[in-house]
């Protein structure tokens, strides 16, 4: 009977073991990483912010979507994408010098806001993994996604373990539950009519139960699985679009209700220690959430400064507070210049690790941060309603009580009526100059 209980035993204890680990375990101790997304390769390449990311000499850098923009949704236009880029010598030169991984989001996949009904996402997925230099018996090239996960295990210390977990968040997703024409052509004008659709939807609150998903269900038993029991001192979770922002002007994990709230619940259960997310997609930084338990950190715009950069903070806190009535933004946590992410680890004892996350902008100049300290004494998980982004207080596509929907609906139509007003006023004025200046003339001529 001890016999066949110690077995049991046995079993019991590699089950546990093969839970913790991960796609790709890296004998090394991570102290240092950067992240960076949204690289126009048409646009004038960003020199001084490659050369930047050079001297910092990461062990790694990770690429969190839009390496490139293919331009339309055709094979052809990814093929050629890849091509230039294969050419780029900074990149060439980068890539010789320290390891770099990634995800693709919608515009390196080759369908803007694309999703699982794009019909070469599996050409697309081979392709970048392809580009990554991604060994062909890695585990990717079988998925149905290229979501993976590395654990570094600091080889003196194996108490030190930092674990990346990078989702995809294209090839299984959905479409958007309020009505799209984005997913189907490129065109100014469905661009225009979805963005409104959004807006509508965050407004009155439709679609707010849609069941629509973000990962698919083999992807998510796939991420329980990596934060279940996990032995790492910090989790990084990489996710191309935005995850825990209410900004719909950007695609986020809030038009997808049911998929946030899985999400969030699946961090309440699991509660992985050091846990931190990073994004990219929106062409503008910022950091979400608190230091003292959990943050999201996006890195955004690698060479896409336009006239609208400086104004970039000011539009995006103001339009989030007030459609949604509440915002997990911060006014000094935005920054709309070209920029990339940077985190530096280290572990001061065996019960404490510490990571400052810090976004620079092209010259490698820090320009805001989040210092976190995480202590395998404290659990932040005791009071789950404290923690600032898992709460259910933030999300783009919330349901609103029939009450809130009349005040919002009788504020709309006054808002409406008050544009139409000025703009018949400016048109008068215009219309008004023109016949003074006609008759002016004639009265000349006479």
């Amino acid at each position: 009977m001890n016999k066949y209980m110690n077995i049991i035993f046995f079993l019991c204890v590699c089950a546990q073991y093969v839970i913790c680990q991960a796609d790709q375990i890296i004998n090394e101790r991570l102290d240092k990483l950067v992240f960076l997304s949204c690289n126009n390769h048409r646009n004038k390449p960003n020199i001084n912010l490659i050369k930047s990311i050079e001297k910092k000499k990461p062990q790694l850098m990770l690429w969190i979507g839009d390496y490139f923009y293919s331009g339309c949704r055709e094979l052809t236009c990814l093929k050629e994408a890849y091509e230039y880029i294969k050419k780029d010598e900074y990149y060439i030169n980068i890539k010789k010098k320290f390891t770099i991984d990634g995800i693709y989001d919608d515009h390196d996949y080759s369908c803007n806001n694309g999703d699982r009904l794009f019909k070469y996402k599996k050409e697309s997925k081979t392709m970048y993994l392809d580009y990554l230099g991604v060994d062909k018996n890695d585990i990717r090239y079988k998925r149905n996604g290229a979501y993976f996960s590395k654990l570094y295990i600091d080889p003196n210390d194996e108490n030190n373990q930092v674990k990346i977990i990078i989702l995809d968040t294209r090839y299984n997703k959905d479409p958007y539950p309020y009505y799209t024409l984005e997913s189907r052509t490129d065109q100014f004008m469905c661009k225009m009519f979805s963005l409104a659709s959004r807006i509508h939807s965050s407004l009155f609150g439709l679609c707010c139960n849609s069941t629509n998903d973000i990962l698919g269900e083999e992807q998510w038993k796939w991420l329980e699985n990596e934060l279940t029991n996990s032995k790492a001192r910090a989790h990084i979770v990489i996710s191309s679009i935005q995850v825990f922002a209410n900004y719909i002007m950007n695609e986020t994990w809030g038009l997808m209700p049911a998929a946030l709230k899985r999400l969030k619940a699946l961090v309440k259960k699991t509660k992985p220690k050091g846990l931190v997310f990073l994004s990219g997609d929106v062409h503008y930084s910022c950091i979400l959430g608190n230091e003292e338990d959990i943050v999201e950190v996006t890195s955004s715009n690698v060479n896409q400064e336009n006239k609208y950069s400086p104004i970039i903070q000011y539009f995006v806190y103001y339009v989030s507070y007030i459609l949604n009535q509440a915002t997990p933004f911060k006014f000094d946590k935005i920054y709309g210049f070209s920029n990339y992410g940077e985190i530096n680890i280290s572990y001061p004892n065996k019960n404490k690790i510490n990571l400052k996350i810090s976004i620079n902008n092209s010259n490698g100049e820090e320009v805001m941060s989040a210092n976190q300290t995480f202590d395998n004494k404290k659990d932040i998980y005791v009071k789950t309603k404290d923690i600032h982004l898992i709460n259910d207080d933030f999300g783009c596509l919330s349901c609103k009580s029939k009450v809130k929907v009349f005040i919002i609906l009788i504020a709309y139509i006054l808002c409406i009526l008050l544009c139409f007003q000025i703009f018949i006023t400016i048109l008068k004025k215009i219309f008004h100059k023109k016949g003074t200046k006609n008759i002016h003339n004639s009265y000349k001529e006479d």
